[in-house]
């Protein structure tokens, strides 16, 4: 039986004058004024992502080293430096991207692959005022990613209510010198395995600003990685990605299982602890028998580094399990009764490495896991599987407990512990996993909402 071939795609074989003459029937679109008027809700998107260099053992004191620590001043950022002497060389790998405001209050759309693995994220606004964001949200398949920034009274672009094929659109992003018109080749309602089809160019200028209908509202999100078969590019339209949640969410604290809680440093807390500036992450409390508590940090330290980087406000501390991932430890600098001390955090390491074999396990998905015995495997008739054996949200929430035997995660069987974790560090806050279970014999799929 032959294949059926996709609407759109029928289309293209007719040729693409059959939609130009549909789109002719829209009033001719003035592109300038589009432009000028939805600039000011388009904004440049920078990731910075903090990578510690590896520094050989023969080199370790190159850090005191009068010449190295003028020279790394030189070529550095001029707030880079944090007065330690023995912290590591941390260099940033940069990327821009584009994106749009979708909410006075600071929400923001881009794409994923701009802000992925990112410490720092700032947007530049068209007054080019520069506002630190936080990540809300990301949806890695769609190449989405919703940011956040404190300020409000944002201008915000509209967002369409409904397309339809043959509709001009405008796809621009904050380079306005680089803007891609075209029709729309099929919609949602009449394509829904597609989704929005249309003949604009998306390239690495627009990617991550604003489709745009001739009455400048928004219809969907950039993409240069979403493609469509013949050329064409594929996009989700926004109003089916943006949740009521985004609008509203707090800020995620992604380091809070290292045992502390800090926030950030206020007019009023600067007076009381006598600080230089209102910078920094205020610590709170402190968890006992923690890795902050075990390492020495304490309630009012203020952190102020990490390694040879500044620390602004609290978001900064989204490095510290960046950098606990790539080696184990990660040093900070605190100010404590106004002197400067160095904090070293460490996931411990010794024959049982249950802490640094879990980190990501405990951290993702409330779980702490053990390998199964020969024993347990044969009663469970499997050759795979790791057992729990300790439970936080959001396992507890999805209604797990210890003792379970989890098989897999999302079809893959798991065969060790690391595997876990190796998986569970893969995992983008917000998605939903499914693992493979068995309890008293019983199995069943259970699915975990992956914590920030």
């Amino acid at each position: 039986m032959p294949k059926t071939v996709p609407a759109y795609l029928f289309k293209l074989f007719f040729g693409l004058s059959h939609l130009s003459l549909i789109g002719m029937a829209y009033a001719a679109p003035n592109v300038a004024q589009i432009v000028n008027t939805s600039a000011a809700g388009i904004v440049n998107v920078q990731a910075i992502q903090w990578v510690k260099i590896k520094v050989p053992e023969q080199y370790k004191g190159i850090t005191q080293d009068p010449v190295y620590q003028v020279f790394s001043r030189m070529f550095s950022d001029a707030d880079a430096t944090v007065g330690s002497t023995t912290a590591a060389p941390v260099i940033k790998k940069k990327v821009q991207g584009s994106g749009f405001i979708i909410a006075p209050n600071g929400v923001i759309v881009t794409n994923y692959h701009t802000v992925i693995d990112a410490n720092e994220i700032y947007v530049q606004l068209s007054d080019k005022r520069r506002l630190k964001a936080t990540l809300l949200r990301s949806e890695p398949k769609r190449d989405l990613a919703i940011l956040k920034v404190a300020n409000g009274s944002l201008p915000a672009l509209p967002l369409a209510e409904q397309v339809s094929e043959g509709e001009w659109v405008l796809a621009i992003g904050a380079n306005k010198n680089a803007v891609s018109s075209g029709v729309v080749i099929s919609n949602p309602t009449n394509n829904k395995s597609q989704g929005l089809v249309t003949d604009v160019d998306i390239n690495a200028s627009n990617t991550g600003g604003p489709l745009l209908n001739t009455k400048g509202e928004v219809l969907a999100m950039n993409s240069n990685l979403l493609k469509a078969p013949m050329g064409l590019t594929r996009h989700v339209l926004v109003s089916k990605l943006v949740k009521s949640q985004d609008l509203s969410a707090n800020l995620p604290q992604s380091w809070q299982q290292l045992g502390f809680l800090a926030t950030n440093v206020d007019e009023k807390l600067q007076t009381e602890l006598s600080l230089a500036d209102a910078t920094g992450a205020w610590v709170k409390s402190i968890t006992p028998n923690s890795i902050a508590g075990r390492a020495g940090l304490q309630k009012n330290d203020v952190i102020v580094g990490i390694e040879s980087q500044r620390v602004i406000d609290v978001s900064d501390l989204s490095a510290l399990r960046d950098f606990l991932s790539q080696d184990d430890e990660v040093t900070l600098t605190v100010l404590r009764d106004g002197d400067r001390k160095p904090i070293k955090f460490i996931i411990p390491k010794s024959t049982n490495t249950f802490d640094q074999a879990n980190f990501f396990i405990w951290q993702k998905l409330g779980l702490k896991v053990r390998v199964m015995s020969p024993a347990q495997k044969a009663n469970a008739n499997t050759n795979s599987g790791v057992q729990i054996t300790s439970i936080q949200e959001p396992a507890v929430a999805a209604g797990l407990s210890v003792g379970d035997l989890v098989l897999n995660i999302n079809q893959q069987d798991i065969k060790s512990v690391e595997q876990l974790n190796l998986a569970a560090k893969k995992l983008t806050a917000g998605d939903t996993v499914f693992i493979y279970v068995v309890r008293n014999n019983m199995r069943q799929f259970v699915g975990i909402n992956v914590a920030e």
